[in-house]
């Protein structure tokens, strides 16, 4: 079963090109870290700054473990945290691939 995270956001009015760069790093350590590298979307419509990142799965236990090992990494979180996002502006959903197409 293959699952989806999406996690989206909105960006600190004025600070777009702050977060194509830590985007990048977090792009990078993940790779090398053994994290899942997500895609990255950028809203054109909806609310300003509002951008998508897609995160694929084999099953839900890798997302976990993903959670779990990020929760653990002090690295990760502050990379992370580097984005901007504005505060409150964070959701997580979940989704299950229904056809393997």
């Amino acid at each position: 079963m293959t699952v989806e995270v999406h996690v989206e956001g909105r960006v600190v009015s004025g600070h777009m090109p702050d977060f194509a760069a830590a985007v990048e790093r977090y792009q990078t350590y993940a790779a090398a870290n053994g994290y899942a590298v997500p895609h990255v979307l950028l809203g054109l419509s909806g609310p300003m700054n509002t951008v998508r990142l897609v995160y694929h799965y084999g099953d839900l236990s890798h997302y976990d473990e993903h959670e779990f090992k990020a929760m653990t990494d002090r690295e990760y979180g502050q990379i992370a945290g580097a984005m901007g996002f504005a505060d409150g502006t964070l959701t997580y959903t979940l989704y299950r691939r229904m056809s393997a197409t």
